[in-house]
């Protein structure tokens, strides 16, 4: 699945925390089930209220899942002074809420069975639940305390900030991480999404409870509020609770100004010395937009070139024709404001000017001569088949609908999906190569100490 990029995939972050003890979790309620996207009818509508959901009704399995995003409330939303504020908030916010502290709060997620998750990207803050039918009102009813009576007790405030000061000084020592905050610095600079490791560890000491209650009333707004929810409820409970639950949430978010912004891309590459006998390697250059009519031809491109799994040209080049490295992809990424592509593998020291020929050599070879039909016919076969697998739950279902709300899709996008795929034929997928893949802007980010390269760019 294509998603958002943020510092959460660099292994920075406290989101996605669940707000339970690892130890004792609420029981799950087995779903198994996987859904054709033509069996899953998306009902767009508004509340009495005027707050605009999409709901997946289905009253054969008693859970609901349920997804709260608001958008442009993610780390780019961070005030200057206080970087790392949201991605601290989604730490927090699950520690106390209303007449609950942290311990009671807890108690009361496992009571009732509900699963409780917190994140948030460069651009959006989500938080999602997933409860049986017998708990649909105490899950509402904890989500309206978190969001109107938040509780940032000094106990878990102060363990929150060490967790998450651990987790930013470990991250220090990750040439994952490292490579994926360079690139943030070197593509961004002066820009949201350029804010480093170094700036989150400077400002996190400094967050206290007011700035968090007024992040939250400035950005957890009806005007910015995204709803998605699937399972056992019709529309009519379903908005009499939606309006009950946000009525006292402010109706509009402070006015903001993000610029968008072309990924700074020289076709260099920056060697950031690590005594580690295997370099991390990242490379990426500037893409298309999500609603460029050659997106799904470009999605396509990079799933030959790029693919992960075991097919593809970077993978046959690199790993099984000379067993170079473990693994390498190369991926559509997007935010609100930028698209890029970005790839990553990992090498011998003394592979790692050998990886990069090969990449930039498929990336010219692929822009030149094209991709093959037999290729494409495989890749368009593999996307149209694997679809149906995301939508195997509520909460998948729930995350996939999320997705294409944030992207400004249909309602009924999930059916129109494949019809895209195969519409997209071999002079599309190689005149669109020609246009999108730039060689002389194919940039590299290294980790480690490899042989031939010296610390610094232009190389």
């Amino acid at each position: 699945m294509l998603v958002k990029t943020s510092l959460i995939a660099l292994g920075i972050s406290t989101g996605m925390t669940e707000a339970y003890s690892m130890t004792q979790k609420p029981a799950q309620v087995q779903e198994n089930q996987t859904l054709q996207p033509s069996q899953i009818k998306v009902t767009d509508f508004k509340t009495a209220k005027g707050l605009a959901v999409w709901l997946v009704e289905n009253q054969d399995i008693p859970v609901l899942s349920v997804s709260i995003c608001f958008k442009n409330a993610g780390s780019k939303s961070d005030p200057k002074d206080k970087i790392g504020l949201a991605n601290f908030l989604s730490g927090i916010i699950n520690e106390g809420c209303g007449p609950y502290d942290s311990a009671t709060f807890k108690k009361y997620l496992l009571e009732h069975n509900i699963n409780l998750s917190v994140d948030q990207s460069s651009d959006d803050f989500i938080i999602a639940f997933r409860a049986p039918k017998t708990s649909i009102q105490q899950a509402f009813r904890i989500i309206e305390l978190m969001l109107t009576e938040p509780g940032f007790a000094s106990e878990p405030m102060e363990r929150v900030k060490q967790q998450l000061l651990t987790i930013l000084n470990q991250s220090l020592h990750s040439e994952r991480a490292i490579g994926g905050d360079l690139m943030n610095k070197r593509a961004f600079p002066n820009h949201p999404y350029g804010h480093s490791i170094e700036e989150n560890l400077r400002d996190l000491m400094t967050i206290m409870p007011a700035d968090l209650k007024k992040y939250m009333a400035d950005r957890f707004t009806k005007d910015e509020l995204t709803l998605t929810v699937a399972g056992a409820i019709n529309q009519q409970e379903l908005s009499e609770i939606l309006d009950s639950t946000f009525t006292n949430l402010p109706e509009k978010a402070v006015p903001e100004t993000i610029a968008n912004l072309e990924p700074i891309s020289p076709g260099d590459v920056f060697i950031k010395e690590m005594d580690i006998p295997q370099s991390a390697i990242l490379f990426y250059q500037p893409s298309i937009g999500r609603h460029d009519p050659d997106f799904y031809a470009a999605m396509v491109l990079m799933r030959i070139l790029g693919d992960g799994g075991f097919e593809s040209r970077l993978w046959n080049e690199v790993r099984e024709k000379r067993g170079l490295a473990y693994g390498v992809s190369a991926t559509l990424s997007w935010n609100d404001h930028t698209a890029y592509i970005i790839g990553s593998t990992a090498t011998q020291n003394a592979s790692v000017e050998k990886v990069i020929s090969i990449i930039r050599e498929q990336w010219e070879k692929v822009k030149k001569e094209g991709v093959t039909a037999a290729e494409l016919s495989f890749v368009k076969e593999r996307m149209i088949g694997s679809y149906p697998l995301a939508f195997g739950s509520t909460a998948q279902i729930v995350a996939m609908l999320r997705m294409h709300q944030l992207d400004g899709m249909r309602p009924n996008f999930i059916n129109e999906r494949n019809d895209i795929i195969r519409k997209v034929t071999l002079e599309d997928v190689n005149r669109v190569a020609k246009k999108l893949l730039n060689p002389e802007k194919l940039s590299f980010i290294v980790v480690g100490k490899p042989e031939g390269l010296k610390a610094g760019e232009s190389q």
